[in-house]
């Protein structure tokens, strides 16, 4: 199956639907307006006979693909467009709530595979795009006849952006393509989040019988942090830190996060003549900006931790309340298969950048 990005432009009187294959760069533009009717033969055939790959499809141009392909008209499907944006409601309840058939087409969504929650555009720059591009037109606009062209340019433009993203996130994609094929599950749409809680739920529900819950957490509840009993400092305030923190007990804001307590907000942390402040993820440096210059003798470089977190959970042996030793064991064969995976990506990659020196120099 081919590999095709697509997305769409959705005006009260005009529709757009474009798509790219990667493998040869060609561009389909299909398009409703008046007088000019949507060609659902080939709309369908993009879709149900490749792999298309868009940036947020899943909750906003696949639903409009299926009313499309529906047979609802321009002023239909600006309401739809309108409706997801304002809702922020799932796709699930979209489709529902507009009597839509549920698709099951083969589709790959970046905007939780890629890390943090940006925009294409913020991807685009990051990912020094030739040309980055806002909507050329107002949402609430009429389209003319002499804008459509206008707006086929801003859509490929979309395309070739998505296609770049898609290309940085080969290596993140092709480690949830070997798991969904080990687990039975589609993973290459979640974010890493979202693929350790569908994992270990459907790996819970083999061992138990049962699908796991969500516990229920009443709004004063209170925590406290778990003393590692591998942490100390040679600074007596951070160990005078440390000991108030495990004492302490944290409660929950309206957003359902933790809240700092204004003692620890307020604390200087002082390392090293440096100062810093606690938060609820670790310590903040306090300065704004800074130049180190790396003195004769002296280098300055940057370490990365192979799983990090996923270690402190196995190291701690952190789960969640009702699941216990089951968790851990199914917790910990995901790490180790995923450190596996990356490993082998990583070598794969080099050879792949060590042939395309060599061919270089031939």
């Amino acid at each position: 199956m081919k590999k095709i990005i697509i997305d769409t432009e959705i005006y009260s009187n005009y529709f757009l639907f474009a798509a790219k294959c990667v493998e040869t760069g060609k561009v389909v533009h299909l398009e409703l307006y008046e007088g000019y009717p949507l060609d659902l033969a080939v709309l369908s055939n993009i879709m149900r006979k490749n792999t298309t790959i868009s940036f947020n499809g899943n909750n906003f141009d696949l639903p409009i693909i299926v009313a499309a392909l529906s047979g609802w008209d321009n002023a239909g499907l600006k309401r739809l467009c309108d409706s997801i944006i304002g809702s922020n409601r799932s796709a699930y309840r979209t489709y529902q709530d507009n009597n839509l058939p549920f698709p099951k087409w083969d589709h790959i969504d970046l905007i939780e595979v890629a890390p943090g929650m940006s925009s294409l555009k913020i991807y685009g720059g990051r990912l020094n795009s030739k040309k980055l591009q806002d909507l050329p037109i107002e949402p609430s606009a009429l389209i003319a006849p002499e804008q459509r062209e206008e707006l086929r340019k801003y859509c490929e433009n979309d395309l070739q952006t998505t296609q770049e993203l898609y290309q940085a996130l080969l290596p993140q994609i092709t480690l949830r393509e070997s798991m969904t094929e080990q687990y039975g599950m589609d993973l290459r749409s979640k974010s890493d989040a979202q693929i350790a809680e569908t994992v270990i739920s459907s790996e819970l529900q083999k061992i138990t019988g049962k699908r796991p819950s969500r516990p229920v957490v009443a709004d004063d509840a209170k925590f406290y942090y778990q003393d590692p009993e591998i942490v100390s400092f040679f600074s007596g305030q951070l160990n005078n830190i440390l000991a108030r923190v495990i004492k302490e007990p944290f409660k929950l804001g309206i957003n359902g996060a933790l809240v700092l307590p204004d003692w620890l907000k307020k604390e200087d942390i002082k390392i090293n003549g440096r100062k810093y402040q606690m938060g609820i993820g670790g310590l903040h440096s306090c300065e704004k900006s800074q130049y180190i210059d790396a003195k004769e003798g002296w280098f300055l470089i940057e370490k990365d931790c192979l799983g990090y977190y996923p270690s402190i959970i196995l190291q701690q042996k952190i789960a969640p309340k009702g699941m216990g030793k089951n968790f851990l064991k199914i917790y910990k064969e995901i790490v180790q298969k995923r450190n596996f995976a990356k490993k082998k990506i990583a070598e794969l990659t080099k050879e792949i950048n060590n042939l395309e020196k060599e061919l270089k120099n031939v």
